[in-house]
């Protein structure tokens, strides 16, 4: 089902600045969730933070009542943590936060790292091993942070979103670090050629790997093979309570661009 498209201004608004609210059915959620998920992909208005607000209040009702026509039942709207009439209309329409991110970014015109000992390509014989990682290694996401979705069903979408990113479904590729014969973690790389900018998806390590550096080490060899794909910049996001990945990111010379903040409302 694709539901998409913007939410027309009411009449008693006309005169009101501008409006710009999109939403779209996310069929990959809807499947991983056992409901019919949708997000808000544009959400702004013009004029001041007043104007703003009101009329971003009124428009949300009519989202929510087209999302309950399509029988939607889990809504996110991810937005600038800036923008405070956004974020204030959303509390008003009853929407919850349930994460906020940090997006880091490194510019890779200095010499890119090289590839740590230990880390290579992804290998389809690696793939059950990747798999048990990413099955427990995922806890500071907005899928376990959202009430409404049971802990199962988080650690299942990480498990599929792993395997889609070593299928190429979901990466270009994936890189691991090993560690005496064992996989120690992983990291999934993502390539926008027209922007030459790569983007870390996933980071993971295996329980008995934490604290031993082995997510550095993968994410050094991602830096690497971004370089080799001629990207001039990378790009990661974390959890704003995910300290430890905070740390990383910044240890290995990434700095925080942006933050927003994900809401989520159950119809």
């Amino acid at each position: 089902m694709d539901v998409t498209g913007p939410i027309s201004a009411l009449p008693k608004l006309a005169e009101s600045p501008d409006v710009r609210l999109k939403w779209r059915v996310l069929e990959w959620d809807s499947e991983q969730f056992g409901m019919l998920a949708a997000r808000i992909e544009e959400l702004r208005a013009q004029g001041d933070y007043w104007q703003a607000r009101a009329v971003l209040r009124a428009q949300l009702q009519s989202l929510l009542a087209e999302c309950r026509r399509a029988g939607v039942r889990h809504l996110t709207a991810r937005v600038d943590s800036n923008d405070l009439a956004v974020v204030h209309a959303l509390e008003e329409a009853d929407f919850e936060l349930v994460d906020a991110i940090l997006t880091f970014e490194i510019s890779l015109d200095d010499a890119a790292p090289a590839a740590p000992p230990g880390t290579r390509l992804f290998r389809p014989d690696d793939m059950e091993e990747i798999l048990a990682i990413a099955r427990s290694a995922f806890r500071y996401d907005r899928f376990h942070a959202d009430p409404s979705l049971p802990d199962g069903v988080a650690d299942r979408l990480h498990e599929m979103w792993t395997r889609n990113c070593c299928l190429g479904i979901a990466a270009n590729t994936v890189l691991v670090a090993e560690e005496k014969g064992r996989l120690a973690s992983f990291v999934t790389c993502r390539v926008d050629r027209c922007a030459a900018r790569g983007t870390i998806v996933l980071v993971a390590s295996a329980e008995w790997a934490r604290g031993r550096g082995a997510g550095r080490r993968a994410s050094l060899a991602a830096l690497h093979w971004f370089a080799e794909q001629g990207m001039k910049s990378v790009e990661v996001g974390t959890q704003l309570r995910n300290v430890p990945a905070a740390r990383l990111y910044e240890s290995l010379g990434f700095k925080l661009a942006r933050t927003s903040l994900t809401f989520r409302r159950t119809l």
